[in-house]
């Protein structure tokens, strides 16, 4: 990693967050903010690209996810969290509400109107101990339902759609939420974190990766396994969050997942085998609360 480089970007973000300055240029227009800098600990260089320039993956992931909103549509939202002091380059991570997130290396087209896979900018560092909101409306209607901007949103573009339908959104009774990690040339993808919000019909559930095998755009027709999952991760919560509210996570993972080093994440973690009904709350739910970190989720 390009360390002086990444220093130096830290530096400014931070003094922009402190000053509220932003570069006019990059703002859409639509409620601001979206462009990933901003007081969350997000920052972005603006460049394109497949995320292929994102480096190697780090060994684990601190970046979980910490909120998920699935109503009212205006105001859905998916949040992570760095819980670690280091920070984290982004560019190879991705969001996706489809179970069929991991053939994405395959060149993997979604055909439902309202779902999607999407990537984060080029450059986009997160700051130790931040959070970053992604809306899935646009940033104004986002700025509307809770007074400021998110850090990105996939309707006003400022996330990058690698494949999706031509109207995003989560589906109100329960959607499964995947964080994962791509080199943009790898057969495999490996994911970061895994969350079944709400109550999933089959359609909107996680689909089952064990042993499948494919090939990547790499230079060679080679195929790669995934390891096998356990898929003991509960397929709906207790209950469902209403519209104007959220599910949040109340703990961390350890002790709560296998981290064996035999499963699809980044460390050999298999996210599929997360208690989320002891690290998410799932009965009583509040409401949502974007841009603030989590004490409980910070070691």
């Amino acid at each position: 990693m390009r360390r002086p480089w990444i220093a130096c970007a830290v530096l400014v973000a931070g003094c922009n967050a402190l000053l509220g300055i932003e570069d006019p240029s990059r703002g859409n227009g639509d409620g601001g903010g979206s462009d990933g800098s901003g007081s969350d600990g997000s920052g972005s260089d603006g460049g394109g690209g497949d995320g292929s320039d994102g480096g190697p993956p780090p060994n684990g992931s601190p970046v979980l996810l910490s909120e998920i909103v699935l109503a009212p549509s205006g105001g859905e939202m998916i949040e992570i969290v760095n819980t670690s002091n280091d920070v984290v380059d982004l560019s190879s991570y991705f969001l996706s509400d489809n179970g069929n997130y991991f053939r994405i290396p395959t060149g993997f087209s979604i055909v439902d109107t309202n779902d999607f896979v999407v990537q984060f900018p080029p450059g986009t560092l997160m700051s130790g101990h931040a959070v970053v909101t992604v809306a899935i409306a646009s940033s104004g209607e986002f700025q509307t339902a809770y007074g400021i901007p998110p850090s990105f949103s996939i309707a006003s573009g400022t996330m990058q759609l690698v494949t999706g339908g031509a109207a995003p959104n989560l589906t109100s009774g329960g959607e499964v939420i995947v964080l994962f990690f791509w080199d943009g040339n790898s057969d495999v993808v490996q994911d970061a974190d895994i969350m079944l919000a709400g109550s999933p019909s089959a359609a909107n559930a996680l689909v089952t990766k064990s042993s499948t095998q494919q090939d990547g755009p790499d230079a060679d027709t080679a195929t790669t396994a995934f390891k096998v999952d356990a898929n003991t991760i509960p397929p709906i919560q207790s209950g469902t969050p209403g519209s104007g509210l959220s599910t949040k996570r109340i703990a961390l993972e350890a002790g709560r997942e296998t981290h064996a080093g035999t499963g699809n994440g980044l460390a050999g973690e298999d996210e599929t085998s997360e208690d989320t009904d002891a690290t998410w709350d799932s009965v009583i739910f509040s409401v949502p609360d974007p841009g603030s970190v989590p004490p409980q989720l910070l070691p």
